[in-house]
């Protein structure tokens, strides 16, 4: 099995979805309508919400065609309202429209839009289409199908921050389930409804007179009232006058609401067709997309590709879901009231049909699509034993659709197939858009299940589901608990009941590229200290040589960068050696495995002062990034370099970067972008842009902090310290450095202090001289031999500077203190030190009050006198 989901092997997308529904030949021109479209597209959105049948669709293709513009375009289905599916025909809409616009960046992303850190996601594809050079339009056809909470949620962020190129037309029954105020009050949205979109009576009356209906002007503008400029109901209306003797005498006696005349006008055209052609309609409604073939396979009907022709010279309710005319759709509203009738109609069998319809797409290689028809007819056993057939290929699905699949099978049939019960348990709990609660449920109802069938299975099928049972209460004290010492109690069990390994199928999510993998897992207290972590790590690699050996790449990379901040160098080389080996193995994806592994080596080799070495592998990465289109993972290792010359004291890189990047302190930080937002944070406080940092350190720690990130928290803690210090608060400074270390301490994540500067490793040496005096201490605080076991592992610290101004100033205090020694007025300090002036006469208060004088000179006394006390 291959790992991962990669969304181009996932379920595969109707492409036919993705084209601009073709016009016929006798529309009816509407400038008034066309004219406002053309202002729109100088803001963001459009919105047209109107009943079905006011010709939305017909409209913007109309105008898309007459224009002559290029559009990526989308027709929803109520199929679209789950997982990651809108989203990514979203994304493939618009890389046919500009091929390659995000490439894999924003491709690695679309799993993380239907969970609730789609921000992260939809920044980086936002970012890309900011990086256009062209305006492009995107059309969401039918957007009232769109009905679930976190996907009406990610789509307001993203139609909240479209970049100027790019403009989104919807085209929906009714409001979007998300508010539009915020963006009409900054007039940035059209908005067409209903009353716009009615055919006035000038448009109804050129419409029925191409209809050739035989009408007077009166009773023209009567039909027109009366259905209220609904497009489909006039249409409907000529249709049905074809059969009247006396047209006007019908127009006279129809009338009704929309709700009224749309069910009465459907009823009178259905009525007259033939009664085969009902009979092949009703049976044919139960098809999401149908052409000929699959037509006479549902209908029986040998005549199909005649009655099919008929339909399509009447235009009756019928949708080309391609420019060639194979495939075609009912609309919408006529589908409805076809299955409805049919349910009252069909004598029992419906289920007969959706038989015939999967049976159908199966044999056509359709595998997904037959899911979906023997679900629906409640032919489970079929479907299960499809999805245990497809249980080799199911990692490259979508998990959402396969919990949906999954979900409507009953449970006491599910349970007979174990890997596909225990396979859907494990996505639900492991997954950050699953459901922990009802996975829960389901073990409970697993062992139920289990204490009563078990004395019909064999000794290997009964130690089989044990073993499954077992690796998913695993996965539950992972990412449940985040309980690892019981994760391995239950692993340990999983393989005593299989030693030679479990049929599983793996599929979680991956996440977006990060620069260590080991920071993006929650780690609970205590979690990932060494006594626990380490034994976890290598039952997990015995369960994985015997169940998947692909996953060995990232446990071993995982594992090292744990080493890392455990400060065990040796064994961290080692097992990324090891890691690497299996990571080039890996066909799928390898972006997420390499670029954490080179950033690892590139810190190993700094460590050890091979700064140069370390920068030359990032830059080398960084190429490879390039040539694979993985944009997120080139972007990652040059913030890489930045980052590790900054520590090494050259801040010019990070400084230049700082300068040029979008990001802002006031930015929504999602969770994984705390990477970058922590450089950023460390350039505002080398600028002095301090109360900037404080906001932006502040969110980044609470976030932190929320998602359980102990290693992003304790360097978090070291930035706020350095802060600190430049705003010559020391005593906050060191209170800041003990959170970060009581932080760490519980996993002895030693190496988060070891990677930072001087600064903070002399600020240590005041912690545990503090400590010695009594100070910093109790229960919750962290241990004396744990401040000194960093301090030892950077290899013995200084004593404190001989100078009392060292020991008095901040070392942005010094520099300029020096600067008044050198006689330079305020703004030569600001200059020699690339800090405001503002800055500069901030640190020169402080250091009067420090020193308790007004004036420069005074100042110089002082310190003379200090220097000489010390001497003496």
């Amino acid at each position: 099995m291959k790992q991962g989901t990669d969304v181009e092997m996932s379920e595969p997308l109707l492409r036919s979805k993705l084209a601009v529904p073709r016009t016929v030949a006798d529309l009816v021109p509407r400038p008034r309508l066309e004219t406002r479209l053309e202002e729109a597209v100088r803001g963001p959105l459009t919105l047209i919400v109107a009943p079905a049948g006011f010709g939305k669709t017909t409209l913007v293709s109309e105008w898309l065609m007459s224009t002559g513009r290029r559009a990526a375009w989308v027709s929803l289905d109520p199929g679209d309202n789950q997982g990651s599916r809108l989203w990514r025909y979203l994304f493939e809409a618009i890389h046919a429209l500009v091929p390659g616009y995000g490439g894999e960046e924003v491709r690695s992303v679309l799993p993380l839009l239907h969970t609730s850190n789609f921000e992260q996601g939809l920044i980086l594809w936002l970012n890309a289409l900011d990086r256009l050079d062209q305006e492009i339009m995107l059309v969401l056809d039918d957007f009232h199908v769109i009905q679930e909470e976190r996907l009406l949620d990610s789509f307001a962020y993203f139609a909240g921050h479209l970049p100027m190129q790019v403009h989104v037309i919807l085209l929906s029954r009714s409001e979007p389930g998300f508010s539009l105020a915020r963006m009409e009050a900054r007039q940035a949205l059209l908005r067409l409804e209903t009353e716009d979109m009615r055919f006035t009576e000038e448009e109804g009356g050129r419409f029925l007179d191409g209809a050739e209906v035989l009408l007077n002007g009166e009773e023209i503008s009567a039909l027109v009232r009366k259905t209220e400029g609904w497009i489909t109901g006039l249409k409907l209306a000529s249709m049905a006058m074809r059969r009247q003797e006396d047209p006007g005498h019908f127009v006279r006696e129809f009338g009704g609401d929309n709700r009224a005349v749309r069910q009465y006008l459907l009823e009178e055209v259905f009525a007259g067709q033939s009664p085969r052609m009902q009979q092949f309609l009703f049976r044919c409604s139960i098809l999401k997309r149908w052409n000929a073939a699959v037509c006479q396979a549902v209908t029986g009907f040998e005549d199909s590709r005649e009655l099919l022709e008929e339909l399509l010279r009447t235009h009756l309710f019928v949708v080309a879901l391609d420019h060639r005319g194979r495939w075609f759709r009912f609309h919408h509203l006529f589908a409805e009231f076809l299955e409805q009738r049919l349910e009252q109609d069909s004598g029992g069998r419906v289920e007969e049909l959706y038989l015939a319809a999967g049976d159908w797409f199966y044999a056509q290689g359709l595998e997904e699509e037959a899911v979906e028809y023997y679900l629906q007819g409640k032919y489970y056993l079929r479907a299960v034993q499809l999805l245990s057939d497809m249980t080799s290929r199911v990692v490259d699905w979508e998990w959402s659709l396969l919990q949906k699949w999954l979900s409507s099978i009953p449970s006491e049939m599910l349970l007979k197939h174990p890997v596909l019960f225990f396979s859907y348990v494990n996505a639900l709990i492991a997954e950050e858009a699953g459901d922990l609660t009802e996975g829960k449920r389901l073990l409970y109802r697993a062992d139920e299940w289990y204490s009563i069938s078990s004395k019909d299975m064999t000794e290997a099928e009964r130690a089989q589901y044990l073993a499954m049972r077992h690796y998913v209460r695993g996965t539950l004290m992972v990412f449940g608990e985040n309980d690892l010492r019981r994760a391995k109690e239950e692993y340990a069990e999983a393989v005593r009941h299989a030693p030679d390994g479990i049929r599983i199928i793996f599929g979680l999510p991956e996440k977006p590229v990060q620069p260590m993998n080991v920071r993006t897992y929650k780690i609970g207290k205590g979690h990932a200290a060494r006594a626990i972590a380490e034994p976890y790590t290598m039952q997990m690699a015995e369960l994985y040589r015997a169940v998947n050996p692909i996953f060995l790449g990232k446990l071993f990379l995982n594992h090292a960068e744990v080493l890392y901040y455990w400060n065990d160098l040796p064994a961290a080389s080692s097992y990324l050696a090891e890691a690497m080996a299996w990571i080039m193995q890996n066909p799928s994806r390898p972006e997420h495995d390499l670029v954490p592994a080179w950033i690892l080596q590139a810190k190993l080799k700094a460590g050890e002062g091979r700064l140069a070495e370390a920068l030359d592998l990032l830059e080398s990465g960084r190429r490879r990034m390039k040539w694979m289109d993985v944009p997120r993972g080139a972007e990652i290792l040059e913030l890489e370099g930045f980052r590790l010359q900054l520590l090494s004291g050259n801040a010019e890189p990070a400084l230049a970067w700082g300068r040029t990047c979008r990001l802002t302190a006031q930015d929504r930080v999602s969770l994984y972008e705390l990477y970058d937002y922590q450089l950023f944070a460390r350039v505002l406080v080398t600028q002095q842009r301090l109360e900037e940092a404080a906001d932006l350190l502040d969110r980044l720690l609470y976030l932190a902090e929320r998602e359980l990130r102990p290693i992003d928290a304790a360097e978090i803690r070291c930035i706020t310290a350095l802060m600190l210090l430049d705003q010559g608060d020391r005593q906050k400074a060191l209170v800041q450095l003990e959170e970060g270390l009581r932080t760490a301490e519980d996993n002895g994540f030693i190496g988060v202090f070891l990677e930072e500067d001087e600064t903070v490793r002399h600020l240590l040496h005041e912690l545990a001289q503090e400590k010695q005096k009594g100070y910093f201490r109790g229960k919750e605080a962290s241990s004396l031999s744990f401040v000194r076991s960093v301090i030892a592992a950077a290899g013995g610290l200084a004593q404190p500077a001989d100078s009392p101004l060292e020991s008095l100033f901040t070392a942005r205090e010094m520099d300029v203190f020096q600067g008044l020694l050198d006689r330079l007025s305020g703004k030569e300090i600001a200059e020699r030190l690339n800090i405001t002036y503002e800055t500069v006469k901030t640190h020169r208060s402080r250091i009067y009050g420090k020193l308790g004088v007004s004036s420069r000179e005074e100042a110089v006394r002082a310190a003379a006198r200090l220097a000489g006390d010390k001497k003496e």
